[in-house]
């Protein structure tokens, strides 16, 4: 457990993810400066123009808070897979 500069316990902090579905191209959402014709492919991206996952063929996949470590390091949007847990950035 962290302690503050006052020698005071700071007691672990929870947070809850809601899932909430992308309507329409995922790839848009996360990369609007690329909308149109410049925009990148899910083939490109996954492999696959259904955007399945490439480990286990599903295709329902949640996309991490810009807050994980995975995408505050990586600097792109990352993805995970609700099957299986694979993961990856879009």
């Amino acid at each position: 457990m962290r302690k503050n500069n006052l020698k005071t316990k700071v007691m672990a902090k929870f947070y809850q993810a809601v899932l909430k579905e992308v309507k329409g191209n995922v790839l848009d959402h996360v990369y609007p400066y690329l909308k149109g014709p410049r925009q990148l492919t899910m083939k490109e991206r996954l492999g696959s123009d259904e955007g399945l996952c490439p480990e286990c063929g599903q295709g329902e996949w949640m996309l991490l808070a810009d807050e994980q470590v995975a995408v505050a390091q990586g600097g792109k949007p990352y993805i995970e897979c609700l099957e299986c847990g694979f993961m990856t950035h879009l």
